[in-house]
């Protein structure tokens, strides 16, 4: 289905098969890299002009400090019915209103390839992950892609179907790596990958030996839609009372989530527009023999958003530790650290506390 949208989409007025790549080639030195889709791609040696649709990709360049460099956004990440606000990513490109939105955004979704052809990107960022399609379609679309556009297409996400611990940090260290030898910011890449590892071994060393809580969490569009997997909560080594329906997130029945038990709820909110309410969940009549609903233990986290952020994938980390090991975490101020973090992967002051209101955190 995406195909028969980027060929509807292109039409008549598509760029020859590979014109623009046949030309940069002979013009500007080459790399080959390969995406992570397992794709051989040549790109520029100097990457000037970028454009993506990719959520992830874009935060990935903001990271990487290669912001400035932008020519074509994603669209729908903020003024739309997902968010109605900038969010954190957005707040922290300047200008960011003013760069060609490109479609995109939720992946999969629509993609305006006239509006990428006219801004002229050295590479264009694409999707390796959707719920719909397996990597071997996705593949296919990028490489037909790549042939309309006439553009180096390269495809990249940050957290896709992996569920094993190990292997989804193989693939976020693959990302971050592949993006810094593409954007030349190598060091920068293993800067925050750095960063990333130390936060998350300093947490599980603190919470090494404790019980492990039994938790629930709810997607953003009611409660009863379940997520059975969630990075962070793996890592805190806490009990998802919905694993056993692993890679199979959605709706379960008040009964259910009455048999589970969980002594946590999390509401999965990205945005202040996109998420449950807190005085629906407690007063659900049918719900008050639940243990977080009871002892009032219902709380939020960012969670995913467009795919998934590596830096406020720590601050959720960082929150639900605080949460779930009161004692062993007692004189963590989650604020404080989440705001440093924040600042050191978008190099923008402030951004904690505007996370905070969009997605309802309480305080810490």
């Amino acid at each position: 289905m995406l195909m028969v949208i980027l060929m509807i989409l292109v039409g008549c007025d598509a760029p020859a098969p590979d014109a623009r790549l046949d030309k940069d080639q002979a013009d500007v030195p080459m790399r080959e890299i390969q995406d992570m889709l397992g794709r051989q791609v040549s790109v520029p040696r100097d990457v000037e002009r970028i454009a993506t649709v990719n959520v992830d990709a874009f935060r990935m360049v903001v990271h990487l400090q290669a912001d400035d460099r932008l020519v074509g956004i994603p669209g729908d990440m903020f003024g739309s019915r997902f968010s109605r606000e900038k969010t954190i990513e957005a707040l922290a490109v300047a200008g960011v209103e003013d760069i060609p939105q490109l479609g995109g955004g939720q992946p999969g979704s629509d993609i305006n390839l006239e509006r990428v052809v006219s801004v002229s990107p050295d590479v264009f960022f694409y999707w390796a992950f959707t719920r719909g399609d397996s990597t071997q379609a996705m593949a296919d679309h990028a490489d037909r892609l790549q042939r309309q556009l006439g553009i180096p297409v390269v495809a990249v996400s940050t957290l896709g179907r992996e569920r094993d611990p190990e292997k989804i940090m193989a693939g976020i260290e693959r990302a971050y790596g592949l993006m810094g030898v593409i954007l030349d910011q190598e060091a920068r890449a293993e800067q925050l990958l750095e960063r990333y590892r130390q936060e998350v071994s300093s947490l599980q060393s603190r919470i090494q030996g404790e019980a492990a809580p039994r938790v629930y969490l709810a997607h953003r569009t009611n409660l009863f839609s379940n997520v059975a997997f969630y990075y962070p909560l793996e890592q805190l080594g806490a009990r998802n009372v919905a694993s056993q329906r692993r890679g199979r997130d959605g709706e379960i029945a008040a009964e259910q989530l009455l048999q589970w038990d969980p002594e946590h709820i999390f509401l999965h909110t990205p945005s202040q527009a996109s998420r449950v309410s807190l005085d629906t969940v407690l007063n659900d009549a049918r719900l008050q023999d639940v243990s977080a609903i009871r002892d009032g233990q219902v709380h939020r986290f960012k969670g995913t958003y467009m795919g998934w952020d590596l830096a406020t994938g720590l601050v959720d980390l960082i929150r639900m530790g605080r949460i779930l090991y009161p004692k062993a975490l007692e004189d963590l101020d989650a604020a404080l650290l989440g705001e440093d973090i924040l600042h050191t992967f978008y190099g923008k002051p402030g951004l904690y506390e505007h996370l905070a209101r969009q997605s309802g955190f309480e305080d810490l």
